[in-house]
């Protein structure tokens, strides 16, 4: 596996669990507003072995879990491998991706606890293209969702990073309506988009932060709804919490 970093303990990746981050180099998307653009270098990181890592995961007794992110990390050509090692180690293991490699995520699925699919805006070729900076197969995107939705044994959160630029109130709504359409049971969780360095100084002043109260309007209509899924919001203000709770 090539890393470009190794988080030994997160209390922020997964919800109510300490975890160690591994953040794999690589990725199919070039989202402008990324703030782990660095993982797109060729040159950044280095190989591990996959012995290496998981001694790394079983003498780190201060975790519960570990989170892959990225990157992307299904475009790791050993991941299959590596998440049959780590479900030995007994560890909650998560998976960030994008959802354009289902193969991958078929393979690793009898081996992992969680998934976290970034779903960039509503499932339109023109706003994933404007949002990603690349052509998207929404149908390998269908069949991600579909199937971890699908997989009882998965903990499913599908997030979406609330950039005022690039999406509007009505694109949250048609995300709603899409996921509401699958009977989707996981976790809807909508994030306020923060300016990092990582996302590069020529972006500060294209990208906004949205307010607090921008992102409580946008959820507001969702309260105390009967939705077959639950609506979490990520932020600077609340953390991360449902709305039914604010």
């Amino acid at each position: 596996m090539k890393l470009g970093g190794i988080i030994d303990i997160s209390t922020k990746d997964l919800p109510n669990k300490a975890s160690m981050v591994l953040l794999t180099v690589g990725c199919n998307f070039n989202c402008a507003f990324c703030h782990n653009k660095y993982l797109l270098q060729e040159n950044v990181g280095r190989e591990y072995s996959i012995q290496e890592l998981v001694d790394k995961i079983k003498s780190n007794l201060l975790v519960s879990g570990v989170s892959i992110i990225g990157g992307e990390p299904t475009l790791q050509e050993d991941l299959h491998e590596f998440c049959k090692e780590v479900k030995k180690t007994g560890k909650y293991l998560s998976i960030d991706t994008n959802g354009s490699n289902p193969e991958m995520i078929k393979l690793i699925a009898p081996y992992i606890n969680r998934v976290a699919l970034d779903l960039k805006g509503p499932p339109k070729l023109d706003i994933f293209k404007k949002i990603t900076g690349v052509n998207v197969d929404l149908g390998k995107l269908f069949e991600t969702i579909e199937f971890v939705n699908s997989y009882k044994a998965i903990d499913f959160e599908i997030r979406t990073t609330y950039v005022e630029n690039l999406l509007s109130s009505e694109n949250i709504e048609e995300i709603v309506k899409y996921l509401t359409s699958l009977s989707f049971k996981g976790n809807f969780v909508l994030q306020q988009y923060q300016f990092r360095e990582g996302v590069g100084e020529k972006f500060k002043d294209i990208f906004s932060k949205p307010e607090h109260e921008i992102l409580l309007n946008l959820l507001n209509p969702y309260k105390n709804s009967e939705l077959p899924f639950k609506i979490f919001l990520r932020d600077e203000v609340v953390g991360y919490c449902s709305i039914d709770n604010l």
